[in-house]
C-alpha cells in the first residue's frame, strides 16, 4: 500500500509541474563593437547596455519574443528606460520629450546589423541615438522551474530512502 502511495505522490508531481511549468527562458548577452556589454533577459522582459558611456537599464513585453542569434533583426518600442550615458565627461538621462516633439524610446536594427537605442539624452537635448555594431554574441539559457522542481523531487527520494535504511538498520541491531 505505501509503495502505491508513493508512486502515485510522485506521479502527481511530475505531472503539476509538467503542466505548471512554462518553456525556458534565455537571457542574449552581446558584445558590442565598442567593448560596451548589451542584455536582453525575455523571461523577465528587460534589457541593460552597459559599457564607457553607457549605463542603462531597459524594459519592453516585445523582448518575451526576442529569438536573438548573431544578427538579430527587430524593432521594439520600449516601455521604460533609466540610467546615464556619458558624453563628453557629463552624464545626460533618456528623455521622452524636446520642446512639443515626441520621441519614443525604442530598441532596434539597422540595415547594416547594427542595434539603435533609440533615445534623445539629456534636458535639454544633447545627444540622440545610440548605435553599435554587434562583435560576438552568447545565450545564457535559464532552466525551466520544472527542472528545478523534478531535481527537489529527486533529492527527496533519495532523502526518504537513505532514511529507510537507517530505520531498518537501527531495527535489525
Amino acid at each position: 500500500m505505501r509503495k502505491l502511495h508513493k508512486t502515485a505522490a510522485i506521479a502527481l508531481a511530475a505531472s503539476t509541474m509538467t503542466v505548471a511549468t512554462p518553456a525556458s527562458a534565455a537571457i542574449f548577452e552581446y558584445v558590442m563593437s565598442d567593448g560596451d556589454i548589451l542584455t536582453i533577459d525575455t523571461e523577465t522582459q528587460t534589457g541593460t547596455w552597459t559599457g564607457d558611456d553607457m549605463d542603462v537599464t531597459f524594459t519592453s513585453p516585445d523582448f518575451a519574443n526576442f529569438q536573438g542569434g548573431d544578427s538579430p533583426s527587430f524593432s521594439y518600442t520600449l516601455t521604460d528606460m533609466t540610467g546615464t550615458r556619458t558624453i563628453r565627461g557629463t552624464d545626460y538621462t533618456p528623455t521622452r520629450e524636446n520642446g512639443d516633439r515626441f520621441h519614443p524610446w525604442m530598441m532596434k536594427t539597422t540595415s547594416d546589423g547594427r542595434i539603435n537605442l533609440w533615445s534623445w539624452w539629456g534636458d535639454p537635448v544633447v545627444a540622440g541615438d545610440y548605435v553599435r555594431g554587434i562583435a560576438d554574441y552568447r545565450v545564457v539559457d535559464v532552466p525551466a522551474p520544472g527542472i528545478v522542481g523534478l531535481l527537489a523531487l529527486a533529492l527527496a527520494a533519495l532523502g526518504f530512502g537513505r532514511r529507510r535504511r537507517k530505520i531498518k538498520g537501527a531495527a535489525a541491531a
